[in-house]
């Protein structure tokens, strides 16, 4: 069957990217589409049908970029931040999370804020719900996400949901409901009928918060409530999309709904009209995110092709939906879960749309043995032979329905490969085998836990339960075989092999080319999975030092002359220097990814310069994912937050190293020495600053002083003894806090460069306003991520080159330091 709207939809989306490449005028695009499409026109006028497709496929393009001029990325309005007064509508129900309320307010001429109530005395505030008007004080900041090389947009991804600004009220801090309705009120209705179907749910299981959250998501789409370390055994298996409301979960409930309609007696169109509408309310009711709308949308097209008598190709369905929510926002082409529903879908599309021809010379002689087989077993065991045909009749649909879904599943962990590597840097190994065990069941989970949303039946949500638990089990029994390895971002010339050889798989005719091929992504697979080369390090014979955006935290990246990498601190605390809750760690989402995108596989050491959480938070995920020969530190106490790190270690094989005054190392081309703690410092019993693992590294005349959160008593220690010698690139210590860098010790030192690690309106105020000062009174150049973002300093052992990523490659220089 012909796909005439899959090369259309391909053009169209390469021209938005075009346009992310090269500036445009939104004329531009427009004068180029409307020549082509004439010249177009004229081709096929004249019998030139190869010059006419190239031209028709030309104009697509240009419309894909005219597309994207014409949605520019959303730009926040300019306002006062800071304590404000706040009145607007809610625009998206409360929910609760740890023992904060958060909610989105619409508010006139600012757009939409994320609303943060703290607990007052340990209990919620009221629940709020879309459509009610409210005011509160609140300190206004804008949204702000982490700025490094490989980082998730969030201010894109905010801002293009309408919501640019992060308010938060003081602990006690009410909402005022101000009399009035606002919003649209059909959404008013359906908000009313979700937040009564999740209540409902709710009650069903009383104080079983893991069953009430689970259902609420997986048959509302409502996570609010659902812990990481509950979906963590899907998400390394690759099954985590069978709880995620998106395509199946549609054909799933409204084909329960359809049956019992259809028993109920009504004809085949009004069906599938009802199928349409319920698609819709159903997507609606779920909470009306991207990947259930599109769903809904493709859902309607294949009954609008029902209605019309037309059978419906899945990649012209997809290619439409594509197509149409593209012109209507091309940004979405670079949204994670737009590329993965619809490259999920296409490739089920490229490789599953075909059904076995039943006059084929295999299934003519299937059937034949078939038949033979049910007449030996009617003489042997006097089986009626009709009832042995239906036997094996049903024994043979049902093992290829197997068949098929194995096959199917197969594929798209194949197709999917690539993106998962690029976007969370896994390959599940045990992904296929666990998707033909947790779908089925969740497939189970899902009608039993609306039959008891909807009667109140308590027996029929225990079967929901019972069905989910056994989906969690058998995610969990997989995970015994699946590797905990984390994937590098590959190569360019791999990543555009990938998918190239895959189209090329598709588009083969000949079984001989087709294996040849399957066999060549096999190869290319291995390779993503594999990567044998090493890459990551600085340029040949240069110390790198690359900041961290981690917000109100610290964490460095030592490049090594000899190409070896060494990471001192994982940071801990999000951006604003306030915690968001233990299910968000800085060292997996934050210091992980900046590494993968450099392509880094392993690193040669990790160092923790203290226990702090700001410090020593991400240091667990960075050992787990990276996997480093040496972990260092200044202390190895029994401490709880010491003894969880040298456990993982341990279990790692990783070799820890103590390290103290007067130790000195050689790692990567690069003398260490350890400036503190003394040797004679004793722990207190807590994490201090002045426990901080102090450590010097020179590569050739360059020094490099980091200095974790040392305070104003280590500096003195160090000038008293004669260790603060002239440095020339120096990572401020604790932040920039006037409890550090004292004006002896920043004389003795002479800096040209000071790198100060800080969140950006961090609620400490740091750095302090007196240190920034004594910086610039001496000349010394300041670079700072809660302005900069993720800031490098780099040597060859004399010159000394400066990178400021927010503000592009361009924004660097360098000098001779000497």
């Amino acid at each position: 069957m012909r796909k005439p709207l899959a090369g259309p939809a391909l053009i169209f989306a390469g021209g938005i990217v075009l346009s992310r490449l090269a500036p445009f005028q939104a004329w531009e695009p427009l004068v180029c589409a409307l020549a082509l499409a004439s010249l177009a026109t004229l081709s096929f006028q004249r019998q030139s049908p190869r010059l006419g497709r190239v031209c028709a496929w030309l104009t697509f393009a240009a419309l894909g970029v005219w597309a994207a001029v014409l949605h520019p990325n959303p730009v926040p309005p300019a306002t006062q931040l800071g304590a404000r007064h706040l009145e607007g509508c809610v625009v998206e129900s409360s929910t609760v999370r740890g023992e904060r309320t958060l909610f989105t307010l619409e508010i006139a001429n600012l757009g939409r804020a994320r609303v943060s109530l703290p607990a007052a005395g340990g209990t919620p505030p009221e629940s709020l719900l879309y459509g009610e008007r409210v005011a509160l004080d609140a300190r206004l900041r804008r949204i702000r996400g982490f700025h490094n090389e490989g980082a998730f947009d969030v201010e894109l991804y905010q801002a293009r949901r309408g919501v640019f600004w992060n308010a938060t009220a003081a602990r006690g801090q009410g909402v005022q409901r101000i009399e009035g309705a606002c919003g649209e009120p059909w959404r008013r209705t359906l908000e009313g009928w979700r937040g009564a179907a999740l209540a409902r749910i709710g009650r069903l299981y009383g104080e079983d918060s893991y069953h009430a959250a689970m259902m609420r998501g997986l048959l509302l789409g409502d996570k609010s409530g659902i812990r990481r370390a509950w979906v963590e055994d899907f998400r390394r298996t690759g099954t985590y999309h069978a709880l995620v409301i998106s395509g199946s979960h549609i054909t799933l409930v409204c084909g329960i709904i359809l049956l019992w309609l259809r028993c109920s007696g009504f004809g085949e169109r009004t069906l599938l009209v009802l199928a349409g509408v319920l698609a819709w309310l159903y997507a609606l009711l779920a909470g009306g995110d991207a990947p259930v709308v599109r769903a809904a949308a493709g859902f309607s097209l294949f009954v609008a092709a029902a209605l019309l008598y037309r059978r419906s190709s899945v990649l012209n369905v997809l290619a439409a939906v594509a197509l149409a929510y593209l012109v209507l926002d091309p940004g979405q082409l670079f949204e994670a879960s737009f590329q993965l529903s619809f490259l999920a879908v296409a490739v089920m599309g490229l490789f599953g749309e075909g059904k076995e021809d039943p006059e084929a010379p295999r299934a003519m002689a299937r059937r034949l043995e078939l038949r033979l087989a049910a007449e030996t077993l009617h003489h042997v065991t006097r089986l009626p032979l009709a009832a042995a045909q239906r036997m094996f009749q049903w024994l043979e649909a049902g093992a290829l329905a197997l068949w098929g879904l194995l096959r199917i599943s197969a594929l798209v962990q194949a197709g999917l490969a690539l993106p998962m590597v690029l976007l969370f840097h896994r390959v599940s190994l045990t992904g296929l085998s666990a998707n033909l065990a947790v779908i089925p069941l969740i497939s189970l989970a899902v009608p039993a836990g609306f039959l008891g949303a909807f009667t109140g039946w308590r027996w029929a949500a225990g079967l929901a339960a019972w069905f989910l638990d056994l989906a969690r089990s058998a995610a969990a029994w997989h995970m015994r075989f699946e590797p905990d390895y984390r994937v590098a971002d590959p190569p360019l010339w791999l990543a555009l092999a990938i998918p190239l050889v895959m189209l090329a798989w598709a588009a083969a005719s000949r079984p001989r080319a087709r294996w040849g091929l399957a066999a060549a992504y096999a190869a290319l697979l291995a390779l993503l999975t594999w990567q044998p080369w090493e890459r990551g390090g600085p340029a040949a014979d240069r110390l790198e030092l690359t900041a961290l955006d981690v917000g109100q935290g610290e964490s460095l990246v030592a490049a090594l002359p000899d190409g070896e990498l060494a990471i001192i601190d994982g940071g801990g605390l999000p951006q604003s220097g306030r915690r968001q809750g233990d299910y968000y760690d800085v060292g997996e989402e934050v210091v992980s990814p900046y590494l993968w995108r450099r392509g880094v596989a392993r690193v040669a050491v990790v160092a923790v310069t203290h226990l702090h959480d700001d410090h020593a938070g991400g240091i667990a995920a960075l050992l787990r994912n990276f996997r480093p020969r040496e972990l260092w530190t200044g202390f190895a106490p029994d401490h709880p937050a010491w003894n969880r790190l040298s456990s993982l270690a341990r279990e790692l094989r990783i070799a820890v190293r103590v390290l103290k005054q007067g130790d000195r190392l050689t790692l990567g081309g690069v003398e260490w020495q350890v400036l503190a703690p003394a040797r004679e410092q004793p722990w207190s019993g807590k994490p201090r600053n002045n426990d901080s693992l102090v450590l010097r590294a020179r590569h050739g005349r360059t020094a490099f002083l980091l200095t974790g959160d040392a305070e104003r008593g280590v500096e003195a220690r160090l000038m008293e003894e004669g260790l603060a010698a002239e440095t020339q690139v120096l990572k401020v210590a604790h932040h920039g806090s006037r409890l550090s860098s004292m004006s002896a010790f920043l004389d003795l030192l002479h800096p040209a460069v000071a790198v100060i690690s800080a969140g950006e309106g961090n609620a400490y105020h740091l750095p302090n306003v007196q240190v920034v000062e004594e910086l610039r009174r001496r000349g010394i150049t300041i670079l700072r991520t809660d302005e900069a973002g993720q800031v490098s300093v780099s040597s060859d052992g004399r010159t000394i080159t400066v990178d400021r990523w927010r503000r592009g490659r361009e924004s660097g220089w360098s000098w001779d330091a000497f």
